[in-house]
Formats: structure tokens, sequence, C-alpha cells
């Protein structure tokens, strides 16, 4: 008992010695074998600091609504005997304000212990026991509360429970948001994206594109949002879900909803025989287009743009029971998609046949010529081609032309085959094999029409890859691009500034793309006006078609001078060509029999 009471006065203590007055009475009470007393001490002095206020965080404490809830009190009397409850006059707070003892709130001043009745939910929150000196550890009393049913939001507008798809296009994005009423504590919101059965194996469906933001709540109300930030076809029939999850549920909440993505047409053409075989007059082909798209649309083939010669089936069959050599032409497969219009590429159909029967030839290069048809022959750029004009044994040797811009036929020279190395896409055209026979006048003539189609990524050709400018003058950068399919990206590099066709920044004007002289190409244009020494440099040309790009550097020297030299003009590589081609052609045709006759 007199250590007990040496104890007490402890508070009374100079505040330098309390630490080492503690640990020696620990000791003492350690030695004595009086646990229960120093485990007291312990926890009474762990739980404050110096200025007598609780330093731990507040002990949760669930319950349900309508039930009865005992706090304690956590403030010990001292340990003088004498001590009572009554006496440390003990008070309550909730939420930092004092607590109206009565009604519902009654105190048990024996123990210290808040009794509350019939709990609702405006009791949840913070409640501590204070007095005059001591602030006892807070209890955070959580009322429960189950939430109600999750729903979604799209564009701040809810979503109908009965529907159950949302359209949305592809390459877009897409904003969703998760609302949970009511819920106590706050429910916890999580995003999940399932893909169709159809792309189970799909990268961009298991690569985590849905981005989710950490739940919040506001009046009662928790909201979750999430975000696709490129909606892709891949997407299309995928599950959003927003799962709720709570201390109150036994299993989880749930929503969602289906992306009904809406995509336009891609097409894919397959041939029975496929592709490689040759095909020959006269055996069955088939050519099949499949339409790929949401909503789905029909395919609709074309011949040279017209009506192709048989007829399609529901499926996108063109079945050529007997194929002829006049179904030979480009075909392709269109659809019409939420009021536009789409197209496949190109296919040509060449149907190969016999050419020994010279007067069958003939005949077919005449009904050819006055229909205007045309053979057509496919290369990829920087390939060789080989182009044949049908002749017979007494007709005299062809000669070549090619069609030039404004229909003038442009000489070639004499030659029962073409070949072209290393072929350009500037070579694309119409070329004209004009054959005459040795027995007949040269005014009876045949002309056999071939169309060489180039295709291929994108090539660049540049006039200068040096371009030398006197200060103070307009200077002009300008390249020809080619490429077939076209070329979907055009964009400068200028001074590490991009530069778009049709803008300008500063004294630098980027050009609308113009047509060339040539099949397949473009020219970009920039002009700098009155260039100065700090235009000189790198001015790159970037142009892409699909996934590829391809660059072309021209270098920019600015020469301090005081008279404008006027631009060097340069001529036509095709200048020589543009003799009359009637006296040309009887040349051609007299050499070449009077050759053949020699021999």
């Amino acid at each position: 008992m007199k250590l007990i009471s040496s104890i007490t006065l402890l508070p009374q203590t100079s505040g330098s010695k309390i630490k080492d007055f503690i640990t020696c009475t620990i000791f003492l009470l350690f030695l004595i074998g009086d646990v229960k007393t120093m485990t007291h001490i312990l926890r009474h002095h762990q739980q404050r600091d110096n200025t007598g206020l609780s330093t731990l965080s507040p002990i949760e404490q669930l319950t349900w609504p309508h039930s009865d809830v005992k706090l304690p009190c956590g403030i010990l009397p001292a340990l003088n005997v004498t001590s009572n409850w009554l006496q440390m006059k003990l008070k309550w707070l909730h939420n930092g304000k004092n607590v109206d003892l009565g009604h519902r709130y009654n105190l048990n001043h024996n123990t210290g212990v808040l009794v509350i009745n019939n709990i609702r939910l405006d009791d949840n929150g913070i409640w501590q026991c204070v007095n005059e000196k001591q602030l006892a550890r807070a209890i955070n009393l959580v009322v429960l509360e189950i939430p109600k049913e999750p729903y979604l939001l799209i564009d701040g507008h809810r979503l109908d429970p009965g529907n159950l798809f949302v359209p949305v296009k592809e390459n877009m994005d897409l904003s969703i948001e998760c609302v949970v009423e009511g819920g106590n504590p706050m429910p916890s919101l999580h995003w999940l994206l399932f893909p169709s059965n159809s792309n189970l194996e799909n990268e961009a469906m298991s690569s985590g594109l849905l981005q989710s933001n950490e739940s919040y709540q506001e009046k009662d109300i928790s909201r979750s949002s999430a975000k696709i930030q490129r909606v892709l076809r891949a997407h299309h029939n995928a599950t959003v879900a927003c799962i709720v999850t709570h201390v109150t549920l036994a299993n989880p909440l749930n929503t969602s909803i289906l992306l009904d993505v809406q995509y336009t047409p891609s097409f894919g053409i397959s041939r029975i025989p496929g592709f490689g075989i040759p095909i020959k007059e006269s055996i069955s082909v088939s050519l099949k287009c499949d339409v790929d798209s949401n909503p789905p649309s029909s395919p609709v083939w074309q011949k040279d743009d017209s009506a192709p010669p048989v007829l399609q089936t529901d499926d996108g069959f063109l079945n050529f029971t007997s194929i002829r050599r006049n179904h030979s032409g480009w075909y392709k497969c269109t659809s019409r998609h939420l009021l536009s219009e789409y197209s496949s590429i190109g296919y040509f159909l060449n149907v190969r046949y016999n050419l020994n029967d010279l007067d069958t030839v003939r005949k077919e290069l005449i009904e050819e010529d006055n229909s205007g048809s045309s053979e057509s022959v496919e290369v990829t750029v920087g390939g060789e081609v080989q182009l044949e004009c049908p002749s017979g044994p007494s007709a005299a040797i062809p000669c070549w032309a090619k069609t030039g811009n404004d229909n003038d036929l442009q000489p070639i020279g004499p030659s029962s085959n073409l070949h072209i190395d290393q072929v350009l896409y500037q070579e694309a055209g119409e070329y004209k094999c004009i054959v005459g026979s040795k027995n007949e006048n040269l005014e009876k003539l045949r002309v056999y029409t071939v169309h060489l189609n180039v295709v291929g990524g994108p090539v660049i050709y540049t006039e200068n890859r040096t371009i030398v400018a006197h200060e103070g003058n307009d200077t002009r950068l300008s390249a020809e691009f080619c490429s077939n399919p076209m070329v979907n990206k055009v964009f400068w590099i200028a001074s590490d500034r991009v530069i778009r066709p049709g803008t300008a920044i500063g004294q630098i004007t980027a050009h609308n793309i113009t047509s060339s002289t040539s099949s397949y190409c473009q020219v970009a244009t920039l002009t700098i006006q009155s260039v100065t020494p700090v235009h000189s440099g790198e001015y790159n040309l970037i142009v892409g078609s699909g996934k590829t790009l391809v660059e072309a550097t021209v270098i920019l020297s600015v020469t301090k001078s005081t008279r404008n030299r006027e631009p060097v003009q340069t001529s036509s590589s095709h200048s020589v060509c543009s003799k009359m081609f009637d006296n040309y052609l009887i040349m051609c045709l007299v050499t070449s029999i009077f050759t053949h006759l020699k021999n």
C-alpha cells in the first residue's frame, strides 16, 4: 500500500524526473510480482503524451441501426482508493461537440460507460470521453448501412436498366461513371472489362485499356469513373462492369453494359482457284467478298466501275461458270454503310487465252481497240516488268508508245516486248503497241493497249538535295511523292516544328498538296519569305501510307548577297520526244518491215 500511495504522487513530481521515476517504479513492481499494476501503468503511459492527450488512432466499432451500444470511457481513475468516476467530472464528445445526456444517451457514473439506445445513422462518427485534464482514445462508431444497387452514367445521363447495349463509334473515347447511393462505411467500387467470346485472345483486350479513378463519396453518394482512351472494334460486344463490395454484403453488387462498337467496313477478297494460279479461259472461277462492319452491310461487286458481267449471290460470290477473256478487268467490292459509300482496293482479273490463231488475234485486237477495253499489268515499284505485244508471223516488228497527259503518244521504240527494269511510279500509265502487217498498207494498223499499274509503299523524289538561297529572297522547297495506295499522312518538320499542308508558321508556309503529272504522285511545296541565315538547316518532308513512313531531307543554305538571282529553269526530260509522232511511226514501221523482209 505504501508503494501504491507513492505512485499516486507521480503527477506532482517534476517533469524532468517523470520518466526515471516510472522506470524505477516498474522495476520494483516487477521484483515484487505485482504484474497487474505494472501493466496498467504501462498502458496508461503509452496512450498519452506529456499533455495528457491521446495519441492513438480511433478504435473502430461496428453496429447496426436500432441496436444498443455501450462505449467504454478509456480514462481510468487515479490510483487513490478514495477516487471514483463521479469525482472525475467525465463528459462525452460526439464529433468534437458535447453530448447532452438523457433521452437515448445515458452515462454510468460508476464505470464511465456511455450507453446509446436505439442507434441511428446520426450517431455515426467519432466519440471521446474527456475530463478536465485527459482526453481518452477515440472510438469510431460506424453505424452500418447496406448500399443500394449501383447504376451507370454516360455523359451525365443515367442509363436505362433495360438497355444493355451502349453504342459508341470506333476510335472514340468512352467515359463511364458508377454511382452507389447509401452505404456506411463507404463502399468500394471496382471496374472490370470482359472481352467477348470472339476476342478472348485479342491483345488490345488484355492490355488494361480500362483506366479507373479512385472512388470518392459526397452527400452519401459514392462515385467512381472509368475510361477507355480509344475504343477499338475488338471492344465490340465486350462487357464493362462496376463491382461494389461492402462489409454488409455477403456477395458483391454489380451493374454492367455491353459495348456496341460501330465501325466502318473492312473488305476481304478471296478467289477460287487461289491467288497465284493462272486463270485460263473456259475454267470455273469464283470471287468472294467478305465485309466486316457494324452495323452489318452487304457487299456489292463492280467491274470497271459498272455492274459485273455475272450476277452475284447474297453472300458476296461472283461465280463464273466458264470464264471468258472479256471478263478480264478491274473488280472491286463496295458497300453502303451509315449513309456513306466504302470500297475495297481494286483487283485485276486477268484471263489468259491461246494466241496461235492469227486471224482471231487480229479480230480481237480490232474489237478491243474499238471498244476501248485493254489489258492491265501490275508491278511493284522498283521491280521489273515485260509488256508483251501479240503479233503473228506476218506482222512487222511492233512499235511501242506511251500515252502522255494530253493523250498524245510519246514514242518509245520498235520491239516485240517492252522490258522495264526498276520500275518507277512515273512509268505507270497506258502503253500502246502499234502493229502493222508487212503485206498490208501502213494505214491498216492494229493497236494493242496495256495499262501498267505500279503498286507499293511511298517514295519521295526531291528536285535538289541542297538548295542555296540568297538572303532576302523568297525560297521554294519542293518534292514529289508517290504511293499506291495513296498516302494519308503528309507534313514538314522545320526547326523542330511540325507544319502541315495548308498552314503557316511565321515566314514559313506549307502549301496544300497538288497533283503531279504522274499517276499516283503528288507535290508538296514549302516556301520561305525573305530568307535569313536563321532559316539555314534541314527541312524534312514525311509522308506515310498505312503503317509505312518515309522521309526526305532538303538542306537549305542561306548566303548573304546584294543581288537577286533568277532561279534556274529545268527542262522536262520528255521534251526530246515532243516531235511529230506520225513521222516517227511511219519511219518505225517502214524500218521494221524492211528488216523483216531482209532477214
